[in-house]
């Protein structure tokens, strides 16, 4: 391996490291409205336990790739590709939950991954020009 492919390959697992933390925190979240959501009279029951570990498992693999993501990514570039949480947990509550998805939350979830990409996306800074 060379030395040029090192920094990009180390960028590129920074990247993935990120995007798992995202998906941990999606189903994690999910696991645990699926765990809160349960119709028993008793609250802590065996099973009951053993869901919320599963979800609190899953929710904190993704607090572990968030640190191993921030050591290359940086803060300001991370953190707003978090919002894609919006977006994983509004489809995920439609399909598992049968939450409805409305307009309104539809155009809201479209303007936070617009910012997401207007934050994430290196574009180039335009100068206007001087006379």
């Amino acid at each position: 391996m060379n030395a040029e492919s090192s920094p990009s390959r180390l960028k590129l697992i920074s990247y993935l490291t990120l995007f798992l933390s995202i998906a941990f925190g999606i189903v994690g979240q999910l696991l645990m409205k699926h765990t809160m959501s349960n119709k028993t009279e008793q609250l802590f029951t065996w099973t009951f336990i053993q869901q919320l570990v599963l979800a609190l498992s899953v929710y904190s693999l993704g607090i572990v790739n968030w640190i191993f993501a921030l050591r290359t990514v940086k803060l300001s570039i991370a953190y707003p590709l978090t919002s894609l949480n919006y977006v994983g947990i509004l489809l995920g509550s439609y399909y598992f939950f049968d939450e409805k998805i409305t307009l309104i939350r539809v155009v809201g979830v479209v303007l936070i991954f617009l910012g997401v990409l207007l934050v994430a996306l290196p574009i180039t800074p335009v100068t206007l020009v001087r006379r």
